[in-house]
C-alpha cells in the first residue's frame, strides 16, 4: 500500500478561502447588525459599520497577501505574526457591542 503526499498548495488554498468566508461572514453580520440596530442607535449603528467595512476589506486583503505569500510567490520579507486575527476579534467585538447597545437602548 503506497501513501500518496497531499499537494501543499490544497492547504493554503484552503485556509486562503477560510480567512475570506470569515471576514465575509463578518461584514454580513455587521450589516444585519446595523440594519437591526439602525432604529435605536441611529447614527452610531451606521458609524459601527462603517469602522468594520475598511477591517473587513484589510483582512481581505491580507488573506490574499498571505496566499500569495505561503504559495512561493515571496512578496513579503516575513511573517505578518498574529495581525489579522486581532483585527478579526476587534471587528467582532464591534459587531457585538453594536447590537448589545441597541438591545440595551429599547
Amino acid at each position: 500500500m503506497t501513501t500518496r503526499e497531499p499537494d501543499p498548495g490544497v492547504y493554503n488554498e484552503r485556509t486562503a478561502l477560510a480567512w475570506q468566508r470569515t471576514a465575509l461572514a463578518l461584514l454580513a453580520g455587521s450589516a444585519v447588525v446595523t440594519r437591526l440596530a439602525l432604529e435605536e442607535l441611529g447614527v452610531v449603528a451606521v458609524a459601527g459599520f462603517l469602522v468594520v467595512l475598511p477591517l473587513v476589506v484589510w483582512v481581505l486583503l491580507e488573506s490574499r497577501g498571505r496566499y500569495h505569500h505561503h504559495a512561493g510567490i515571496r512578496l513579503r520579507p516575513h511573517s505578518r505574526g498574529g495581525r489579522a486575527p486581532a483585527v478579526l476579534a476587534v471587528v467582532t467585538v464591534l459587531v457585538a457591542l453594536t447590537e448589545l447597545a441597541a438591545l440595551l437602548s429599547a
